[in-house]
């Protein structure tokens, strides 16, 4: 198995349950549902640089229907292939450091956008986008972590307030809510219902692919082996061959979750060759 970078905390996908607020029309709806599973399948890719040249050619092999796309969806549509692009260029030479400002920009244009709009004339995913934009953002700097921090955690919330069973939302809230110290409102027992609401109300196959995933390390974490196995046994099911699946069950089997990889990759990622050669296990 390659090296393959890929990020747990921005997940989005497509529901269609009771909303608050606006809808995208089905067109729009059929485009994110696209890229969504598009995303998906990406964690097929052995190579980062191939999941990259994927996400740069997406909107040409897709531009018909993307054309017809409204203000709000084609938006989304751009910070959703701004941060899935960075989670394949992360570790390129270079692109840490420069990779800061198209988020900054994303995150103006989203907040513009939101601006003086009530929560009936927007969809719940350009709170999620919002919130996930500013996640990235903030991962600079300790800073912003303090300043933004609520800002995530209140979007998320939004979200869930415009449409009371979007999935995405609450994979995503759960992580704010395993992430963040106790002082300030974190909760494992929070982290693992919103987790266990994200899986009950997801409805695309991508969608419990991603919310299976959250909720399989959160396991590992609690030290629920067996039930975290299972988990990335039906995510395997649902993306047979996933590299992303592969990668969480190595690291799973060396002891460390998706958090442990996800703040030491360069020195996981050693261990893992190192933990490969021990175990005589091929790529």
């Amino acid at each position: 198995m390659k090296k393959i970078l890929l990020a747990a905390l921005v997940l989005v996908a497509s529901i269609m349950p009771s909303f608050a607020g606006k809808k995208f029309s089905e067109q729009e709806q059929a485009v994110i549902d696209k890229f969504w599973n598009f995303r998906m399948e990406l964690t097929l890719l052995d190579e980062n640089q191939d999941a990259v040249n994927a996400i740069d050619t997406f909107k040409a092999n897709n531009q018909d229907q993307i054309n017809q796309l409204g203000e709000e969806a084609s938006l989304l549509l751009d910070a959703l292939i701004i941060m899935e692009r960075y989670n394949y260029i992360y570790t390129f030479p270079g692109e840490n450091k420069e990779s800061r400002k198209p988020f900054s920009e994303m995150r103006n244009k989203l907040k513009a956008f939101m601006e003086n709009k009530t929560e009936k004339e927007l969809t719940p995913y350009i709170y999620l986008c919002y919130a996930d934009i500013t996640s990235y953002y903030m991962a600079y700097s300790i800073k912003d972590i303090i300043l933004n921090g609520m800002t995530v955690k209140r979007n998320q919330e939004k979200a869930i307030k415009v449409c009371d069973e979007f999935s995405p939302a609450m994979v995503n809230l759960a992580q704010w809510y395993y992430y963040s110290p106790k002082i300030f409102g974190g909760s494992k027992d929070m982290t693992r219902e919103w987790q266990l609401k994200s899986i009950e109300y997801a409805r695309t196959k991508s969608e419990q692919f991603y919310a299976r995933t959250a909720y399989s390390q959160f396991l590992f974490e609690m030290g629920e082996l067996e039930e975290s196995r299972k988990e990335l046994e039906e995510c395997e099911r649902l993306c047979p061959g996933s590299n992303f699946i592969k990668l969480l069950k190595e690291q799973n089997a060396m002891g460390n979750s998706l958090n442990d990889y996800n703040k030491q990759r360069s020195k996981l990622l050693k261990s893992a060759d190192d933990y490969r050669k021990r175990n005589n296990i091929k790529d």
